[in-house]
């Protein structure tokens, strides 16, 4: 049986593999750097993250999803940064170019890039169209509990309003949550579930070893170079408790999609 069944899977684990790399380096930087890789991790993650989705479902799958994702998180974006809701307030700095109505274009992207990972956590946990949805909008906004922290802590956004969470009010994962309700909510009604995964198949462990390589790498980061343990310790939790049965799911073969 062939472990890499086709050329876009043979793409995304080239991309994967230098997402590893550039997340690596990215911590050990100079500060001048930061902006220029933050981009490339994106672009790294964007494209690994299509290319696994388009190499386990086909491109119009994989186009749909990012696609979506991206308007649904720019819309939202626009709408948090100029009325408060459903993030709370906060802006972005002027670090993170080119923007479109004060939001940086990497922020849609970021969305775009996490969508499939988070779906594919979602299809592994649930067995029904709403369960999917919900597990995958979890997993979405579980990653904004490591994300969050360190990009404010790097000057790309900022919360005048300091919460308890790191100085992010708790609101913001509950906006997370619902916004990646309606975008999977959406995606679970239109999208027809892909078969029973395997756990020899390459293609069925991309999208779930895209989301367990962000759990590892963004607890340890946090550990060693931003945040600090209680992040750590949080993002661990947040994201663990969907990765770990998700992955005995894809392992066992168990899950319906």
């Amino acid at each position: 049986m062939r472990l890499i069944p086709s050329a876009s899977a043979r793409i995304a684990c080239v991309l994967f593999v230098l997402l590893v790399l550039c997340q690596l380096i990215y911590p050990q930087s100079p500060a001048g750097w930061s902006v220029q890789l933050t981009a490339l991790t994106v672009f790294l993650f964007l494209g690994a993250s299509m290319a696994a989705a388009w190499s386990r479902s086909g491109p119009r799958f994989a186009l749909s999803l990012a696609g979506l994702a991206f308007l649904i998180g720019l819309g939202s974006e626009i709408l948090g940064v100029h009325t408060g809701f459903p993030f709370s307030t906060y802006s972005y700095t002027a670090a993170l170019q080119p923007q479109l109505l004060d939001v940086p274009i990497l922020i849609p992207l970021a969305w775009a890039m996490m969508a499939y990972p988070a779906w594919r956590i979602g299809e592994l946990l649930g067995n029904r169209p709403l369960t999917r949805a919900l597990f995958a909008a979890g997993a979405l906004t579980a990653w904004d509990v490591a994300l969050d922290p360190q990009m404010v802590g790097q000057g790309f956004w900022v919360w005048p309003d300091l919460g308890i969470y790191h100085g992010i009010p708790l609101i913001n994962f509950v906006g997370w949550f619902t916004v990646g309700a309606v975008l999977f909510g959406w995606w679970a009604l239109a999208a027809r579930p892909a078969g029973r995964p395997s756990r020899w198949k390459l293609i069925d462990l991309l999208g779930p070893l895209l989301y367990a390589w962000t759990w590892i790498g963004e607890t340890v980061a946090h550990v060693l170079f931003f945040a600090g343990w209680t992040v750590a310790i949080a993002s661990f939790i947040a994201m663990g408790v969907l990765t770990v049965p998700a992955l005995l799911r894809q392992w066992t073969g168990s899950a319906t999609a």
